[in-house]
């Protein structure tokens, strides 16, 4: 399918992309953009990439940094690492670029061709990402793949633009091990990204397009920063759905948090000085140390068996 300027294969290749963070840039669909409109993203939500891709705000919001400059300093390395079990690439770029047209791009880290001098033009047949891992359980088997949902999208659109058909993943884990996953490409899947990003991009040319609110951090962060001042002797008239709702989950979150700390009393009181509280062979939390004492974090996300377990 092709619609109004979309195209199915890249249009033009270079190695250098939009500078990030410029206006530029923030107009462009790219593959972290795609994961946030089909949202999959945990960073962002599709409210927070349209007004992202209208030049509404920023496109850095100056969070994370310190993960960020983990992932840039780490970068290098991680794709050199990969490059070493991969003889067969004879030609590695880093930082490639490729677009659809004028709204769509791809910036995978790494772009490899079997042959030293590929023709001018040549789809790579291997694009790369380079990841760090804070949750090793969110990965899968190495070599499949099993990849959190997001990072599959945006390597799907990867291959897409790029016109490469498989794509890996280079993983630095936790404790320091490299794994890499391999994604094949997926026409029907990549094509359902194209459409559904294409018209998403229209959407943002229309004021009243916008993407339904929710739940996630990132829109409520838009929302934030899309009003930065405050008109002095000003108010607005909201409805009675809306006062309730919010002094009712405000209730509700002291409930919770009242409900929390009487559940972190019971545990601190039942673990003594023992470092790891344990269930059923599952461990619920654990004590550490702090600059003020000690701290109690919470470890299990569930404590339902792993389908392995049953």
């Amino acid at each position: 399918m092709e619609s109004k300027g979309a195209r199915m294969s890249a249009t033009t290749t270079t190695r250098v992309p939009p500078a990030p963070g410029t206006p530029e840039w923030a107009r462009v669909v790219s593959a972290s953009k795609v994961a946030g409109i089909i949202g999959l993203s945990p960073w962002e939500s599709p409210r927070s990439i349209w007004h992202l891709l209208r030049g509404e705000i920023p496109s850095d919001d100056g969070k994370n940094q310190d993960v960020k400059s983990r992932g840039h300093y780490l970068e290098n390395g991680i794709l050199s690492w990969w490059q070493d079990r991969h003889p067969e690439l004879k030609r590695v770029r880093r930082q490639w670029y490729a677009e659809l047209g004028a709204w769509a791009a791809a910036t995978p880290d790494a772009a490899a061709w079997p042959v030293l001098r590929p023709k001018a033009g040549r789809a790579p047949a291997v694009v790369v990402d380079a990841k760090t891992s804070r949750d090793d359980d969110a990965w899968g088997t190495p070599g499949t793949d099993e990849v959190p949902a997001y990072y599959a999208a945006q390597t799907q659109w990867q291959m897409h633009v790029t016109g490469a058909r498989v794509g890996y993943i280079a993983l630095l884990t936790t404790r320091l091990d490299l794994r890499e996953y391999r994604i094949d490409y997926d026409a029907d899947t990549a094509q359902g990204l194209e459409r559904i990003a294409y018209a998403f991009y229209l959407s943002t040319l229309d004021d009243a397009a916008a993407p339904p609110l929710d739940d996630h951090v990132a829109t409520f962060d838009t929302l934030k920063r899309l009003h930065p001042d405050i008109e002095a002797d000003s108010q607005v008239e909201i409805d009675e759905a809306m006062a309730r709702a919010f002094v009712d989950a405000q209730a509700a979150k002291r409930q919770a948090e009242a409900a929390e700390r009487a559940a972190k009393s019971a545990l601190l009181d039942a673990m003594g000085d023992t470092r790891l509280a344990v269930w059923n062979g599952i461990t619920v939390a654990r004590r550490q140390g702090n600059r003020s004492g000690v701290s109690l974090v919470g470890v299990a996300k569930t404590i339902e068996p792993k389908e392995q377990d049953l």
